[in-house]
């Protein structure tokens, strides 16, 4: 359903989106109608709700002792994402300066779970050369619905060429047929082959996606030696593949 994994990108939980829909079709509800509604426990029920408060996106009144809950206008989602990005935005520069100030950094890092997974898309957007992929498209595209388009557009937005090695797929006929006004190259494997995992390479860093299966997770090895490997390895199977 479009509207869960919406939420879900948002970062609800499973069990905050039931109560949040629930409540949203019921209109103003007490939780013993909200709990029936969602299938959830009464107090399950209860104390998402109050999650759901602490976020702002739930309000309640009293009623002949009684506590009817409502949801608030679901533009209240946006200005959320913009509240946290205006806060973020103000202690960037003192976290570059922290970041600056280690001189031995890790080589190697992992990001688990989708919002793990969404970081390392957006790292991906700071290369201001041409990004080289090589692997398993279907699963980005599938389980980031959402996330892959914007991902695409805010690529396009700053003219970021992107090189791709995959399996041609009928899944893939938008982003071929789009591949020239949206910065992207092609070069297919043979069907007889075919990739469990997705690896972009960037900026120095190799990211090696991992989102075929849960639980989704990437490895990325930030190291110029080792970003040169790939990148090196990467043109050679271009090269190969379209000759």
């Amino acid at each position: 359903m479009e509207l869960t994994k919406a939420l879900k990108e948002y970062g609800l939980s499973e069990n905050e989106i039931k109560v949040y829909l629930a409540l949203i079709k019921l209109g103003k509800a007490s939780v013993q109608k909200i709990a029936k509604s969602s299938g959830l426990p009464r107090t399950t029920s209860y104390h998402l709700l109050e999650s759901l408060e602490q976020k702002g996106l739930v309000g309640f009144v009293i009623k002949d002792s009684k506590r009817y809950f409502s949801v608030a206008r679901p533009s209240k989602l946006v200005e959320n994402l913009e509240e946290k990005k205006k806060i973020i935005q103000e202690i960037i520069p003192e976290l570059n300066s922290l970041s600056e100030s280690i001189t031995e950094k890790p080589g190697v890092t992992i990001f688990e779970g989708v919002r793990g997974v969404r970081a390392i898309l957006k790292d991906v957007l700071e290369e201001r050369k041409t990004i080289y992929h090589y692997g398993d498209i279907n699963s980005i595209q599938e389980v980031f619905a959402h996330v892959f388009p914007q991902y695409i557009s805010e690529r396009v937005k700053r003219k970021i060429a992107i090189k791709v090695i995959c399996k041609k797929k009928e899944a893939h006929k938008e982003l071929i047929k789009n591949a020239k006004k949206e910065f992207r190259e092609f070069a297919f494997i043979p069907k007889s082959y075919h990739f469990d995992s997705s690896v972009f390479i960037y900026a120095n860093k190799v990211a090696i996606f991992n989102i075929k299966h849960e639980p989704y997770f990437v490895v990325v090895i930030n190291n110029k030696d080792f970003y040169n490997t790939q990148k090196n390895f990467f043109e050679l199977m271009w090269k190969l593949l379209k000759t």
